[in-house]
């Protein structure tokens, strides 16, 4: 069990991660307009 605990945090923190960053790939997708340059 107390090898279990290291592994669970380290795979959440990796889905965590993976989440973000695919966040953010769609974020800048929508602040960019079709010609590449940022929308303000």
């Amino acid at each position: 069990m107390a090898r279990l605990i290291p592994l669970i945090l380290i795979g959440l923190g990796v889905y965590f991660w993976l989440r973000a960053r695919k966040r953010a790939a769609s974020f800048a997708e929508t602040f960019e307009s079709e010609d590449g340059t940022p929308r303000r």
